[in-house]
């Protein structure tokens, strides 16, 4: 319980340190000055408890100080919205491909400046022509003006500034021309995997018709660009646009259901929690380890963990601790949209997940052949009780065919990865072995493509909700949360621990009663 305490003081220390713009400085004079009181006073447990989450919160707003890029003189920010520049510099992270052309992350190294080069620091979101291809780790020349990102026209309105901001980009470049210096530039171990996740993309976009190659790069590489709008806007009205996705949500339903497939196949909890957790990281690898799909690895090895544990406390503790260490790493993660819904998904099945299972026993759904739509009901409707009040906040789109969609399209999802995944080994090997081994694959690619079409299809699937205050989502979030806590406390009063149970021991392949 102590360290949930101090991981929320953390990120409530970050929060109010971005809200307030408090300096460094003062921060880190306050962190040392309640951490030294936190020591004086250790014999006095309450206060001295205090002042530790006082230090904990103060140094996470010195975390977030700190991490703040300043404003140099040779910054390229200060070369914004003025006269056409020349600058070198380096690809930074995966283009991404869009239908008209490709953005990347550029990070500048020099700029021309009266006929001289002259060092330059600072990256800008530049967006190149569809061709030629760029890649992680080209180095460029780019001719062009640097631009300010557009800031909110009125409060509450998206602000593209900020969001940029939070990655640390101040600029936005479209080049009238662009020059390949080298290649190859960046850290050989991400371009190596970027270079594979690639080949893999252009394995399964000749393996499968469309719009079901694009839906398996999208599922297995978690690259969307090449998914016709279309096929999004039908994934978007049916509430199951994170199948398209590698992400926390996405990794934590297909967790649960390969749980329940060891289930099935009788495979002992320990044995089934080892395959679950590394096939997790190595399809992390597989994929590229881009920070996102990182962050969805975590998010799903937390509620793999849950599970093994079967310790709701240590469960919790898990998922704070894997929030502080994703903070601590980079503060501006805690302002990610799909930071907060994972972290908000994964919570909610904990905190839901058995409470919803048990309501769905009571219908028809407890039926022993109709498990599998249990499953996904499950965890579709546990997720969402938490992260769909966020959702419509930040989007307002709300699908009302969505439970009945997950039911039919997530158990699909196990299955069109796993013959994909196939499909995709043997087309690395030879392209005619994988396109044989592709055809299963379709099928049930073709099953979530068709069936996101004629859900979405349907006129009442989705409604667009008007916006609402943030201090509706707050009151909201109060109350279930308080709700939920109050219940937990009365639970633990009426049914203390009687006496310590024995480890639970595996026999057979199965686990043993306790």
């Amino acid at each position: 319980m102590t360290l949930i305490i101090l991981a929320i003081a953390w990120m409530i220390g970050v929060f109010l340190a971005d809200a307030l713009h408090l300096p460094l400085w003062h921060l880190v004079a306050g962190s040392v000055g309640c951490g030294v009181a936190a020591i004086v006073l250790r014999r006095r447990a309450l206060i001295c408890m205090v002042f530790l989450v006082l230090c904990v919160a103060t140094a996470g707003g010195a975390r977030l100080a700190a991490a703040e890029i300043p404003i140099l003189p040779h910054s390229i920010r200060l070369l914004n919205d003025g006269a056409e520049v020349q600058i070198r510099g380096r690809i930074i992270e995966d283009p991404r491909r869009l239908a008209d052309g490709q953005r990347v992350i550029f990070a500048a190294e020099s700029v021309r400046s009266g006929g001289t080069w002259k060092p330059a620091e600072g990256l800008a979101l530049v967006t190149l022509p569809r061709y030629p291809e760029r890649f992680y780790g080209d180095r460029l020349e780019l001719t062009g003006v640097l631009t300010t990102p557009r800031a909110a026209a009125r409060p509450g309105d998206f602000d593209y500034r900020v969001y940029l901001a939070r990655r640390g980009i101040f600029s936005l470049m479209k080049p009238e021309r662009s020059r390949l210096i080298a290649v190859n530039q960046g850290n050989p171990v991400m371009a190596t995997l970027l270079g594979f996740r690639d080949r893999a993309r252009q394995t399964l976009l000749r393996e499968l018709p469309e719009p079901q190659a694009a839906l398996a790069v999208g599922i297995l590489l978690g690259l969307q660009s090449s998914i016709p709008d279309d096929v999004l806007d039908y994934f978007s009205a049916t509430g199951t646009s994170h199948i398209l996705v590698i992400s926390g949500w996405n990794i934590t339903i297909i967790s649960a259901a390969l749980y329940s497939l060891a289930d099935g196949m009788k495979l002992a909890r320990r044995r089934a929690f080892w395959m679950v957790l590394i096939t997790i990281w190595v399809y992390t690898l597989f994929v590229g380890a881009t920070p996102t799909v990182i962050r969805a690895a975590v998010m799903g090895s937390i509620v793999v963990l849950g599970q093994r544990l079967e310790r709701p406390a240590h469960a919790w503790t898990t998922l704070f601790a894997a929030c502080w260490a994703m903070t601590l790493w980079n503060p501006q993660t805690l302002w990610d949209m799909g930071f907060q819904l994972s972290a908000l998904a994964t919570a909610s099945l904990f905190a839901y997940g058995k409470g919803t299972e048990a309501l769905l026993m009571r219908t028809p759904l407890r039926a022993g052949w109709l498990d599998w739509a249990r499953e996904a009901l499950t965890a579709t409707l546990a997720a969402q009780i938490l992260a769909l009040p966020l959702i419509l906040y930040a989007f307002g789109n709300l699908s009302l065919i969505a439970p009945i969609a997950n039911v039919v399209m997530l158990p699909m999802v196990p299955s069109a990865m796993l013959f994909g995944a196939l499909a995709l080994v043997g087309g690395m090997i030879w392209l005619p072995l994988g396109q044989l081994l592709a055809l299963p694959a379709y099928l049930f690619l073709a099953w979530l493509t068709e069936g996101a079409r004629l859900f979405g299809q349907l006129p009442w699937a989705a409604v667009q909700l008007p916006p609402f205050p943030l201090w509706l989502l707050l009151a909201y979030y109060t109350i279930v949360i308080g709700a939920w806590l109050w219940n937990a406390t009365v639970e633990d009063v009426s049914h203390p621990p009687l006496t310590v149970l024995p480890e639970r021991t595996e026999r057979g392949g199965a686990d043993s009663p306790a």
